[in-house]
């Protein structure tokens, strides 16, 4: 009976401690967690270095099984990278909460129905974080956040392919179904090619820096004209390479007209579609 007629205001403290309690709790175990993880992201990046120099300077001579074991060693690396970047932005969540929390008690505003909902539903949202369905692998990496170098998961990009004695670079479409790791420049991606290999199966799947990407718009909507003379990189019609050439004009649509380089047929030009036509900067 003595708990029933509790006073109200004591009820809510109690309440409000548990809450507090609660969300320490969640902390803590996370942080715990990640210590536990680090030494294994260490192990996995120790292996990848390894692996890479024992065929440094001769990457065709590594064996199937080599490269197996490489290629998951980067997916259990981006799953242990993904997985910490989630922990620690629920952490920093939760302890914003509970900074709020403190801030509404000391000031005396902690009973508002209105702080409490805001918080609450802040809460409710930082523990949804932690369900099983946001550990689906699948799920993080289509949901995380883009590099600092603007590349994403599954988005299409021109891929500069290694340069061939006596030729100049050539560029393909790709598409990135892998993030690597690194910073900057230096940031690896895993990209593949959309044609078929040889035997028919999935298209060959290259390592690659962000210095020989050129990401690709989705649409060609909203993207501004280039001026005639500009030098570009273009998507040659029904292919899916990269070529030189000089825009020569802009169509209402937005559609390029373009001169290829190396084009047989004198005074020719070619209609691209804006978005595969590509402004290639600095890179050669």
């Amino acid at each position: 009976m003595a708990a029933r007629n509790r006073p109200r205001a004591l009820q809510s403290h109690e309440a409000d401690a548990h809450e507090e309690r609660e969300m320490w709790s969640k902390i803590v175990n996370d942080l715990k967690d990640r210590t536990r993880q680090s030494k294994r992201i260490n192990e996995v990046a120790d292996e990848i270095v390894a692996l890479e120099a024992k065929y440094e300077g001769n990457e065709s001579e590594m064996t199937l099984k080599d490269m197996l074991a490489l290629e998951q060693l980067y997916e259990e690396q981006m799953q242990l990278s993904n997985d910490e970047s989630d922990s620690l932005r629920n952490v920093i969540e939760i302890n914003d909460l509970l900074i709020a929390l403190r801030t509404a008690t000391e000031s005396g505003d902690r009973g508002g129905v209105s702080q409490q909902k805001r918080i609450k539903r802040k809460h409710d949202e930082s523990m949804s974080a932690d369900s099983p369905s946001s550990r689906n692998p699948k799920i993080q990496r289509s949901n995380s956040a883009a590099p600092m170098d603007g590349f994403q998961m599954h988005a299409e990009v021109a891929y500069r392919l290694p340069k061939q004695k006596g030729a100049e670079y050539e560029w393909i479409q790709c598409t990135i179904t892998g993030i690597l790791g690194g910073d900057g420049i230096k940031r690896k991606y895993e990209v593949q090619d959309p044609e078929p290999d040889e035997a028919g199966g999935h298209g060959t799947k290259y390592r690659a820096l962000a210095s020989a990407l050129i990401p690709i718009p989705r649409d060609s909507a909203n993207l501004p004209p280039y001026p005639p003379g500009k030098q570009v990189l273009a998507r040659y019609p029904e292919t899916t390479t990269f070529y030189r050439a000089e825009v020569m004009g802009t169509k209402r649509d937005g559609t390029c007209r373009l001169k290829f380089d190396g084009e047989e047929e004198e005074g020719k030009e070619t209609e691209v579609e804006r978005r595969l036509v590509l402004d290639v900067g600095d890179k050669r």
